[in-house]
């Protein structure tokens, strides 16, 4: 329960370092520019949508926040498919639409997946 909380704190965090573009030209460069995945991200362990990544940030200590902009309109069911296929499993949450946030317990990592709208949140954190 406490990393939910951390995590979710860091979520909270890139949603608001996302929609902080005032002007024009900053929403236009914004929005064509594309963040990289960090060198240390579990890209072997946690498989993320395919996409545009918006915002991607963190390290192996603290975890990983990772926003995409999938090319599919079913990116966050084809996000829950993969980490499920990468062997994951979704922790039971009886009120989980395609529109709302799935934790997935792993062996090395705990991923909260989460859609906000349009695009997928990965907050991955080592177990």
């Amino acid at each position: 329960m406490a990393i939910t909380i951390a995590v979710g704190g860091g979520l909270a965090g890139c949603s608001t370092g996302t929609s902080s573009g005032g002007s024009t030209s900053s929403s236009t460069s914004a929005s064509s520019s594309t963040a990289a995945l960090p060198s240390s991200f579990p890209k072997s362990d946690v498989p993320v949508v395919d996409g545009k990544i918006l915002v991607a940030q963190g390290d192996a200590d603290t975890g990983w926040s990772v926003t995409v902009i999938p090319t599919s309109k079913t990116g966050f069911a084809d996000a829950k498919a993969a980490l499920e296929k990468a062997g994951f499993k979704a922790e039971p949450n009886a009120k989980a639409t395609d529109t709302s946030t799935t934790i997935f317990d792993g062996p090395k990592y705990t991923v909260i997946l989460s859609t906000p709208g349009t695009a997928v949140t990965y907050a991955v954190s080592p177990v």
